[in-house]
């Protein structure tokens, strides 16, 4: 995780487009992660402030969810690309979305949507999607939506539940 951390700040210095950072990103780690028989997923994305597009690639990482304020709707953010790792010329395809103030973005690892219940029921992409949206109705802050989405898990999997996975989550909220 360390050696991906590095490649990718000096992948983002030299101010490519998100396909471009992450096709250099896997050329680059490509030997070292095939000889480990290792492979990382990745979503990478920029956004500018001045015209509120954030444009994005995906390397087969779960794809953020956007809350569209206006329309009260949940888009995956998703485009084409292989793990990082698994082949030396994989290509990643880029997309962009304008945003509007109130859209709200949920980043996150598999440890929410593999997260168990003591039946083995996993918090899904759809329970994670109805929670999201109901904390975007309900809540203004991103921190309280953050708060919100984690407690919900926590319920769901139950006192004493141990989740091996971790869970790491990022709000972004559109300001007006």
């Amino acid at each position: 995780m360390t050696m991906t951390r590095g490649m990718l700040r000096a992948e983002v210095l030299n101010r490519h487009s998100p396909a471009q950072v992450l096709q250099h990103l896997n050329q680059v780690m490509y030997t070292d992660l095939e000889t480990s028989h290792r492979f990382v997923t990745l979503f990478y994305s920029e956004y500018d402030p001045e015209t509120r597009i954030l444009s994005y690639s995906n390397a087969a990482h779960h794809p953020p969810m956007l809350w569209q304020a206006a329309s009260n709707s949940i888009v995956n953010l998703d485009t084409l690309g292989m793990l990082i790792g698994l082949e030396v010329d994989s290509e990643y395809n880029q997309a962009q979305v304008q945003l509007h103030p109130g859209d709200t973005i949920i980043y996150y690892t598999d440890g929410f949507t593999d997260a168990a219940n003591k039946h083995g029921d996993r918090y899904d992409d759809l329970k994670l999607s109805q929670a999201f949206k109901f904390a975007c109705q309900n809540y203004q802050e991103p921190q309280e939506i953050l708060d919100y989405l984690f407690e919900e898990v926590k319920q769901f999997v139950g006192e004493g539940n141990h989740n091996p996975d971790d869970m790491t989550l990022v709000v972004m909220r559109v300001e007006s």
